[in-house]
């Protein structure tokens, strides 16, 4: 029918710029600044940018009101896990949180977050990062994870002295003007993809789980009516295998290493709670990768005496080559010694 059609041809533009306007950057004064790791004198840190959960729900609420989207989260417990902290080992649990965010007349989306149980404010943090993952397989939030890593100098609280400035192309009105990440286009897709770990859920097939299912108000603003649970589980086999591979790797890359990919790339702490199999296997291949940088970086340190590798790593300000924490370290400590040791290869670790 001619009105019916007229109807739709109408709906549709409103939802692209409704959705287009989701992605759009924080402004500046709404972006903080967590420190993720250290140099071994404390004095520079990384620092990666965030915004509250407050942040979130305000844009969504301006963009569709109180009225037009629901979260729900669902609480899982792993019990009897042992972990070390401060050099101890203690007997603890982890928190599991999976929220699902439903913009009506849209879809939903589920995102997931854990933290261990004997922190204090562990259900708060795990709840913030579940909700803010699941917003993100909406666009909302997505270009936080396409801002490497900063460094920058520390305070005596191991705060940045002062706060860093996001890249041009994250400023809100430069990216209603089309600007966008080196290697994304305008249009927006890269943004909106599921295959980043922002839908990553939890398995609760053990029998020492409990599960709680809770509906929450978004902010006493009337939202948080309950919605129907949704798997989002990886269709299809290989997922044990790819566990098995990945578990495998760790030995060759280090511990550190190893759990700083699963919780950079999978947003876990260990494979088989990545649900999306194109994140696991993008886990996999990062973890094949840093294996060869290790290999480059053992090779490479056998032909250099112990002041050199020390002078390089001062100059980069990166902690000892066993604690190397991420794969552009990683990257920049191989091609430097390489340099030095008159190898000169430019590819990448």
């Amino acid at each position: 029918m001619p009105t019916q059609g007229t109807n739709a041809s109408v709906a549709r533009p409103d939802v692209k710029e409704l959705l287009a306007e989701l992605e759009v950057p924080f402004s500046p004064e709404q972006v903080q600044w967590r420190v993720t790791n250290t140099t071994n004198d404390k004095k520079r840190g990384q620092v990666i940018p965030y915004a509250d959960p407050r942040a979130y729900t305000d844009r969504l609420n301006a963009l569709f009101t109180p009225r037009g989207w629901t979260r729900e989260y669902k609480i899982e417990t792993i019990s009897n896990i042992t972990r070390i902290t401060k050099g101890e080992s203690i007997l603890s649990g982890k928190v599991l949180v999976t929220c699902t965010v439903t913009i009506l007349g849209i879809g939903s989306h589920s995102g997931t977050g854990e933290e261990w149980a004997d922190d204090d404010n562990g259900l708060t943090s795990a709840d913030a990062q579940a909700f803010k993952r699941a917003c993100s397989c909406f666009g909302l939030g997505r270009y936080f994870y396409d801002i490497p890593p900063i460094w920058a100098d520390l305070d005596q609280h191991r705060q940045p002295v002062r706060t860093p400035s996001v890249s041009g192309w994250a400023l809100p009105e430069n990216w209603r003007k089309g600007m966008r990440p080196p290697g994304k286009n305008e249009n927006g897709s890269a943004n909106r993809s599921n295959n980043d770990g922002g839908s990553n859920g939890a398995t609760s097939s053990k029998s020492h789980h409990t599960t709680e299912t809770q509906t929450r108000p978004t902010d006493g603003r009337g939202n948080g009516n309950a919605q129907p649970e949704r798997s989002n589980g990886p269709s299809g086999g290989g997922s044990s295998d790819l566990d098995e591979r990945i578990v495998q790797l760790e030995k060759a890359v280090g511990t550190t290493l190893y759990r700083s990919i699963l919780r950079e790339y999978g947003r876990v702490n260990q494979p088989r709670l990545i649900r999306d199999l194109a994140v696991k296997r993008r886990v996999l291949q990062l973890l094949e990768s840093a294996t060869r940088g290790i290999e480059r970086l053992e090779a490479v340190t056998e032909r250099l005496d112990q002041d050199t590798v020390k002078g390089l790593l001062d100059k980069l300000q990166v902690p000892p080559l066993n604690e190397i924490t991420d794969l552009k370290m990683l990257q920049s400590v191989v091609l430097g010694l390489e340099e030095l040791a008159g190898g000169n290869q430019h590819h990448a670790a």
